[in-house]
């Protein structure tokens, strides 16, 4: 008799490429709670050879009690729950990232803050300030805003 963690383990070996039911969806839902996971914003500590000094975490196990050698570069200044969307895409693709930390890398706040615009989130404001102390920002215009031909005018 198949028990739920071999379910769970069966899921998690499957191909990528292999979409799940909704059934499947709904049974890692069930044993995955959303609490299980943390979103993190951090500035990388040591000099950069890629030059990416912006992360952004996604971290499946954030109460253990084995600190990862990760932390070590990083300097985790805000962290968040996750949202209902990043949730669903996190599960959708159960087993394909097998560490514990889902990281994206940026080079100017302004990428992270668009990227979190496309999840209703808005970027803490002290990070936001602390990145572009640090000099971490391509002075990107987020917003554009079109003058009416009387404003033009005048």
């Amino acid at each position: 008799m198949e028990t739920n963690r071999d379910k769970l383990n069966t899921l998690w070996n499957r191909p990528v490429n292999q979409k799940f039911t909704p059934e499947e969806i709904k049974f890692i839902k069930k044993f995955v709670p959303k609490s299980s996971y943390r979103v993190k914003y951090a500035i990388y500590k040591p000099v950069s050879i890629k030059d990416l000094y912006i992360g952004f975490f996604i971290d499946s196990d954030p109460y253990a009690r084995r600190r990862s050698g990760i932390l070590n570069h990083w300097n985790f200044l805000y962290e968040r729950e996750l949202t209902n969307i990043e949730y669903h895409e996190i599960i959708e693709n159960y087993g394909s990232n097998n560490r514990r930390f889902l990281v994206y890398y940026y080079r100017h706040i302004e990428h992270l803050i668009l990227e979190d615009l496309k999840y209703n989130v808005t970027t803490p404001a002290g990070f936001v300030k602390e990145c572009k102390r640090l000099g971490y920002t391509g002075d990107f215009q987020l917003k554009m805003e079109f003058l009416s031909n009387e404003e033009h005018k005048t």
